[in-house]
């Protein structure tokens, strides 16, 4: 019973929402007369991600949501840290879009209230840009 309570009195952990490593995309092409389609399974490596605030249909249906820019950013050797920080009492929706290597097609997800931070590291070049095609995948949580 009293193993019970303590679980109880312990506070909740916020969700933690993390983009898939990679993305599956059904390609179907479009023939010319004449030709036939064959349709394939394409595997898309994670590159990245957007937060954006707003209704996530509305913004969606947009050519290029608008991203929030990170509240900090961090270089460290070869990677660069960005973190988004959400107050307790936010208003408005904030969602996540995951990115994906060699494809338009995106996974977007509302992020829980609960949320109160996102970060990702990605690696850089000896500039600080971030690399196009790293050799590890960057490494991303929001919780």
């Amino acid at each position: 019973m009293a193993a019970f309570a303590t679980a109880a009195a312990l506070p909740a952990l916020a969700e933690e929402v993390r983009c898939p490593p990679s993305l599956t995309v059904q390609a179907q092409p479009e023939a010319p007369g004449g030709w036939s389609p064959y349709p394939a399974k394409d595997q898309h490596a994670f590159t990245g991600v957007a937060l954006v605030e707003g209704d996530r249909s509305a913004q969606m249906a947009t050519p290029t949501p608008a991203a929030l820019e990170p509240d900090r950013s961090l270089r460290r050797s070869r990677s660069e840290v960005r973190q988004w920080d959400f107050p307790a009492a936010r208003r408005s929706n904030v969602f996540l879009i995951c990115r994906y290597g060699g494809t338009q097609a995106t996974l977007a997800i509302d992020l829980p209230r609960t949320v109160r931070r996102c970060q990702i590291t990605e690696e850089t070049d000896a500039r600080g840009t971030v690399l196009d095609k790293p050799t590890t995948a960057p490494q991303f949580l929001c919780r």
